[in-house]
């Protein structure tokens, strides 16, 4: 098996390359964004396209729109024409602030990367396939080389730095009202490699644990760990237009899909990081 993995040195790619290696007979590839060159696709059994700016602050839209939306129509035509089997990450941001999380529930993205991804969903699904189009819908992924994402880190890297760093943590006075879905990166890896393995099919499907823990639950863990104060801030001004109150992946279709499945629980996780 080949398979190329585009944004390879982001957190993310940087943990499916290094997963999907670790497969008997598996050669696995690297691209990361080179605005000159664009991969050439031929000759894969299957791309996985994970490159995109995924900075939800970035007001700049040419360079989201290009990076982000023309990119990946760029590498599902060239997938599309020479045969090769497409997976992609799309995102729960383009849902909005809502409460349903279905993947063909109304969407209602709120910023330009919300919005690239979103526009793509729609897209690719309007094209004739050839090939298999496999797209995940990504609640919250944290795990290891989080950093790697820099300012736009998860809050629980963040968090984590903080607490060592400046001896307490800065919480949103609002924290206790804020909830989301956090998806451990190993249970995305392992899944995304069962649905080449065994997923004869195309489609768009949430990723996710189906489970909403709030940030200052999160936030009140971390503190014990470390010894530290949480000291409450107003929510900044910034995050406002993009403020979501709860994401849960409503895991329906991917169980009928591919079956239940155990997604590593985020206190686990922290249990086993200290």
């Amino acid at each position: 098996m080949k398979i190329l993995v585009t944004g390879s040195e982001g957190f993310i790619g940087k943990n499916m390359t290094a997963f999907l290696g670790r497969q008997p007979d598996w050669h696995v590839e690297g691209y990361d964004w080179d605005p000159k060159h664009w991969p050439d696709v031929r000759d894969y059994d299957w791309v996985i396209h994970l490159g995109a700016i995924a900075d939800m602050t970035e007001m700049d839209v040419e360079k989201v729109m290009v990076q982000n939306y023309d990119f990946s129509k760029y590498i599902f035509k060239e997938c599309n024409r020479l045969g090769v089997n497409l997976q992609y990450a799309s995102s729960s941001s383009v849902y909005g602030n809502t409460n349903n999380f279905e993947e063909y529930a109304p969407c209602h993205p709120q910023t330009p990367y919300a919005w690239s991804k979103y526009l793509f969903d729609r897209w690719v699904f309007e094209q004739e396939h050839k090939i298999f189009v496999q797209g995940f819908r990504y609640f919250n992924v944290y795990g290891k080389w989080m950093h790697l994402r820099g300012p736009r880190a998860n809050v629980i890297h963040k968090w984590r730095e903080q607490a060592r760093r400046q001896g307490y943590l800065e919480v949103w006075e609002t924290a206790d009202q804020v909830f989301r879905d956090w998806t451990w990166v190993g249970d995305v890896c392992q899944l995304q490699l069962d649905f080449i393995k065994t997923v004869k099919g195309s489609g768009i499907w949430n990723v996710g644990s189906g489970l909403a823990h709030s940030f200052l639950d999160i936030a009140e863990t971390i503190a014990e760990q470390e010894g530290v104060d949480i000291v409450k801030i107003p929510v900044p001004y910034e995050e406002i237009p993009r403020f979501r109150t709860k994401t849960c992946a409503d895991l329906k279709h991917l169980k009928e899909t591919i079956g239940k499945r155990k997604w590593l629980n985020v206190y686990e996780w922290l249990d086993l990081e200290v």
